[in-house]
């Protein structure tokens, strides 16, 4: 792995496990065996460094959101999917868990977060339109407000986990989203 690789890998982690704020070029360097010549080579600071890492993050989750929600399943099938997937519950989102930091949407690095938040969005609601249309879920189900309430209780569940130490809340959260979309099926 090249050391630009190595300094990305080490900020992805680091972003995860303890926000932007914490993550401090030391850190970055430390974790990825680099030293301050090739972070200064390759990136501007620590906001380019984390923007990049970040558009990393944005390809790859975006293509696993890509496959849960593949056309190629029923559009039940897809929420489903989303909905139960297994989870990381108490380290949270990799995108969700960055919205509490300020300094994260002073810069880029709003773009990237935001970007993710919306195309996740808009599966869920595109999902939730063909249901509809498909005569699975009822045409008066409001599908942009029931889209930001699946997004609200996938994020809720990470807070209550991380929140308790207790990864179950958020299975429960998310069980009693899957819960709502059952009982708004059409018969």
């Amino acid at each position: 792995m090249s050391k630009r690789q190595a300094l990305i890998e080490a900020a992805k982690t680091i972003l995860w496990d303890e926000g932007f704020e914490a993550m401090s070029p030391k850190k970055v360097m430390r974790a990825s065996g680099a030293g301050q010549g090739s972070l200064y080579h390759h990136f501007d600071g620590k906001e380019h460094l984390a923007a990049v890492a970040l558009e990393e993050l944005d390809i790859d989750m975006r293509a696993v959101a890509d496959e849960l929600f593949s056309t190629e399943k029923e559009p039940l099938q897809r929420l489903s999917d989303y909905l139960l997937k297994p989870r990381d519950a108490l380290k949270g989102c990799r995108f969700g868990r960055l919205t509490s930091e300020q300094s994260v949407f002073d810069g880029r690095l709003s773009e990237i977060v935001s970007g993710y938040l919306r195309y996740v969005g808009a599966l869920i609601e595109t999902a939730l339109e063909e249901a509809q249309k498909n005569g699975q879920l009822p045409q008066a189900l409001p599908a942009v407000a029931f889209t930001k309430t699946i997004l609200a209780i996938v994020q809720g569940g990470y807070v209550l986990a991380r929140g308790t130490g207790d990864a179950s809340q958020m299975q429960q959260a998310l069980e009693g989203a899957w819960a709502m979309i059952e009982y708004q099926k059409i018969q």
